[in-house]
């Protein structure tokens, strides 16, 4: 099943490229993983787990590289999520966002919560999106950074930041 995490869980960083501890999270930014597919069990824990949140940052980004499909419930549970927290003055950005769950979410009624632009393939992006909402200057992609999802291979590992492409 999956499960919501705070990314700073020290267990796994070794020899991650991508981890958040080798990256700067400003203040206002949290970021959170969803591990495994995103199905009906693991959605409603989501949306627990959001829900029982009692302060939001001003910029969560829900972080997909370990979820490789996502079904109706989980599309629901996010929307609704994502609905209260933009509700709430936040800017939700989903990033690392694979094939599967980039088609389903486009094709569900979450597209007309989440702009296209708050849909990223990469940390980095992520984190540069939530800076510029910040009002803070962008930083570059890091020379270690190493895709998770198809289309961030293609593009190869010297990314610009999103308002310079």
């Amino acid at each position: 099943m999956s499960a919501i995490t705070r990314e700073f869980d020290e267990s796994d960083d070794e020899g991650d490229p991508n981890t958040v501890r080798r990256r700067t999270v400003p203040a206002g930014v949290e970021v959170y993983e969803i591990n495994g597919p995103f199905f009906f069990g693991a959605a409603e824990k989501f949306k627990e787990t959001m829900t029982g949140m009692h302060r939001m940052s001003r910029v969560p980004i829900l972080r997909m590289r370990n979820v490789p499909a996502v079904d109706s419930t989980a599309l629901n549970a996010l929307r609704d999520v994502i609905a209260r927290v933009r509700g709430a003055g936040a800017r939700v950005i989903l990033s690392d966002v694979h094939a599967q769950p980039m088609v389903a979410i486009r094709r569900s009624a979450l597209s007309d919560e989440l702009p296209e632009e708050d849909l990223v393939g990469n940390i980095d992006d992520a984190l540069n999106l939530a800076l510029a909402h910040l009002g803070l200057a962008p930083v570059p992609r890091p020379d270690f950074a190493v895709p998770t999802v198809a289309r961030e291979q293609a593009r190869g590992p010297s990314v610009q930041p999103p308002e310079a492409r």
